[in-house]
C-alpha cells in the first residue's frame, strides 16, 4: 500500500516556501516543478462511521481516496473525469471502494465536513549523475471560507538512494523542520473550524452517572442528553440527508417517553404529564415519514424475495410511495418549523437547564442506584412472566406486547449502565438484544404485511400494470408470511436462552 503520510512535517512560521526551495537549490541539484492548485474535500457520515473504522476519505478534484488515518496507508482510490455528487455507498461504481463503503456506511449518507484549497510546489532532487534521488513537495492548505492555513513539506525517497534521503532529512531538521504533520491533524483542525469534533455524535445512548446522584439529578441528565440528540438531528431531517436523522430523532423521543413513564414520582407530575403528551405529539408528526422511509430501506430486500418475472410490478408501488413521502415530508418540515414545536423544545430545555431541583416530588431524592435496581428488576420480572406464558397457540399480540416490555427494559439498562460493572451489564444487554431481535423481526414482518394488505385492497383491476402490481404485492405477502412463521417458531428457543438460569442469576446479582 502507498503511504500518504510519508515523511511530512509542518513548516516553521519563520520559513517561507520560496525560501526553503531557494536554500535547497543552493545545496542540491534541483528541478522545481510548476505550482499546482487543487481542492481537497473530506467526507464522513454524521456519526463518524468512517473515522470510527480508522478511515479518512477525501476527494481531490476527481480522485476519491480512502486511507488509514493512523498510518496514512492508502486503502483504495477511484478516479472520474467528471466528478458527480455521490452521497451513498451504492452510488459508487462496483469495486473495492464501494465494497468498503457499503460495509461501513450502511444506509448513512456522506457529508462534506471540510474543504481545503491547496497550492503545492514540487521539486526533484538529482545526484551528480542526474538521477532522481528524492522528491520534495511543499504544500499550503487553507480551509475554505476561513483564514486558517497549514504549510507542510514532504520528503519522498527513491529506492537505492537512501544516503541522499538521509542527508536531505538531516538538512530539513537543521532548518527547524521537525514537527510531524499527519493528514489526520489537518482533518481534525479543519472540521473543528466548521463546528465539529471527531466522534462528537453517536447514535448509541451512553451517559456517565455518579452513584451519589439522586434519581432526579440522573433523570435530568438523561433527558438533557436525549433532547440534545433530538436537536442535533433537526438539520439533517430538514435537509433530507439520509433516513437515519429522523430515525435517531424518533428514538430519542421514544427513550424520553419511556423514561418519563418509568421514572414515576421523579419529576413533578405536571411536568411529566405535559412532556408525555408533547412527546407523543412529536411521535405522531414524525411517524408517517419514517414509515415510508422504511419501505425504501426494504426495497432491495423486497425485490430479492420475488422471482424476476414479478419484480417489475413493484415499480408502480415505489413510485406511489415516493409521491406519498414527498407530501408527508412537507408536512413534517412545516411542523418542525411551527411555533408549537419551538415551544415544546425550548420549554423542555429551559426546565432541564433551570430549576429541576426546586420542586421535590415523591421519589426525587431517592439514590439513583437503588431506584435503577428497582425499576430494572420490576421490568425484568414482567418480561419473564409474560414470556413464559407465550406458547405456540398464543395470539400475535402477546409477542407485540412482550416486545414493548423488552424495549422499556433495554432503555432502562442503557440509562443506568454506568452504575454497574461494565462487563456484566454488557452481557445482560447482549442477551436482551437477541430476544429483541427476534421480537423486532416478528413485529416488522407483521407491520409490513398489514401495510401491503391495505395497499393491495386499494388496487383497482384494469390495466396490465395494475395486474403486475397486484401479483407482485401478493407474492411479497406470501413470502413475508412464511418468514414470519419461521421467526415465531424460533421465539421459544430464543426466550428459553434469555430466561435460562445463567442469565437469571446474572440479573439477580446485579439488580435483585
Amino acid at each position: 500500500m502507498q503511504k500518504e503520510n510519508n515523511n511530512r512535517w509542518f513548516l516553521p512560521e519563520t520559513l517561507s516556501s520560496d525560501q526553503l526551495v531557494k536554500e535547497i537549490s543552493e545545496k542540491f541539484s534541483v528541478q522545481v516543478q510548476p505550482q499546482q492548485k487543487t481542492t481537497v474535500t473530506y467526507f464522513d457520515t454524521f456519526d463518524w462511521r468512517l473515522y470510527r473504522k480508522n478511515y479518512l476519505f477525501n476527494r481531490t478534484n476527481g480522485i476519491w481516496k480512502l486511507y488509514r488515518r493512523d498510518s496514512g496507508e492508502v486503502v483504495t482510490t477511484f478516479s472520474e473525469k467528471n466528478p458527480s455528487p455521490r452521497r451513498f455507498a451504492w452510488e459508487f461504481p462496483a469495486g473495492p471502494m464501494k465494497t468498503v463503503l457499503r460495509s461501513t456506511l450502511d444506509v448513512r449518507g456522506l457529508l462534506s465536513l471540510v474543504t481545503f484549497e491547496t497550492q503545492s510546489t514540487g521539486a526533484r532532487i538529482f545526484n551528480p549523475d542526474e538521477k532522481t534521488v528524492a522528491l520534495i513537495n511543499i504544500k499550503t492548505q487553507r480551509v475554505k471560507d476561513d483564514s486558517t492555513t497549514f504549510r507542510t513539506v514532504r520528503l519522498t525517497g527513491v529506492r537505492g538512494y537512501e544516503n541522499f534521503t538521509r542527508r536531505l532529512n538531516q538538512y530539513l531538521r537543521q532548518n527547524g523542520i521537525t514537527e510531524p504533520a499527519p493528514q489526520e491533524n489537518f482533518f481534525k483542525k479543519g472540521v473543528s473550524i466548521n463546528g465539529r469534533i471527531p466522534l462528537d455524535y453517536v447514535s448509541k445512548f451512553s451517559i456517565e452517572l455518579k452513584p451519589i446522584m439522586s434519581i432526579r439529578q440522573a433523570a435530568v441528565a438523561i433527558f438533557r442528553q436525549l433532547l440534545d440528540a433530538m436537536r442535533r438531528n433537526e438539520a439533517g431531517i430538514k435537509e433530507d440527508i439520509d433516513s437515519e436523522f429522523l430515525h435517531d430523532f424518533r428514538v430519542a423521543i421514544r427513550r424520553s417517553r419511556s423514561g418519563l413513564a418509568q421514572l414515576k414520582g421523579v419529576l413533578p407530575s405536571n411536568i411529566t404529564e405535559t412532556m408525555k403528551n408533547e412527546l407523543a405529539y412529536l411521535g405522531r408528526i414524525t411517524g408517517p415519514t419514517r414509515d415510508l422511509d422504511v419501505y425504501f430501506l426494504y426495497k432491495e430486500n423486497y425485490l430479492s424475495r420475488l422471482p424476476r418475472v414479478l419484480r417489475e410490478g413493484l415499480a408502480g408501488f415505489f413510485t406511489e410511495m415516493t409521491d406519498r413521502r414527498r407530501r408527508e415530508r412537507e408536512s413534517l418540515i412545516a411542523a418542525l418549523g411551527s411555533p408549537r414545536y419551538r415551544k415544546i423544545v425550548s420549554g423542555w430545555q429551559n426546565y432541564l437547564d433551570g430549576g429541576a431541583d426546586d420542586d421535590p416530588s415523591r421519589h426525587s431524592e431517592w439514590p439513583v442506584y437503588e431506584y435503577a435496581c428497582k425499576i430494572i428488576q420490576r421490568r425484568y420480572d414482567r418480561i419473564m412472566k409474560k414470556g413464559r406464558a407465550i406458547g405456540s397457540a398464543s395470539p400475535d399480540e402477546d409477542l407485540h406486547r412482550l416486545r414493548i416490555q423488552c424495549k422499556k427494559l433495554r432503555y432502562s439498562l442503557e440509562f443506568f449502565a454506568s452504575l454497574f460493572p461494565k462487563k456484566k451489564i454488557s452481557q445482560v444487554i447482549k442477551q436482551l438484544k437477541q430476544l429483541q431481535d427476534n421480537l423486532g423481526d416478528f413485529n416488522d414482518l407483521s407491520v409490513q404485511q398489514d401495510m401491503l394488505q391495505k395497499y393491495l385492497s386499494t388496487i383497482k383491476p384494469g390495466s396490465k400494470n395494475k395486474l403486475r402490481l397486484a401479483a407482485a404485492i401478493g407474492g411479497l405477502l406470501t413470502n413475508l408470511h412464511h418468514e414470519q412463521n419461521d421467526v415465531r417458531a424460533r421465539f421459544i428457543g430464543t426466550f428459553g436462552k434469555f430466561s435460562g438460569s445463567k442469565n437469571t442469576k446474572l440479573f439477580t446479582q446485579l439488580f435483585g
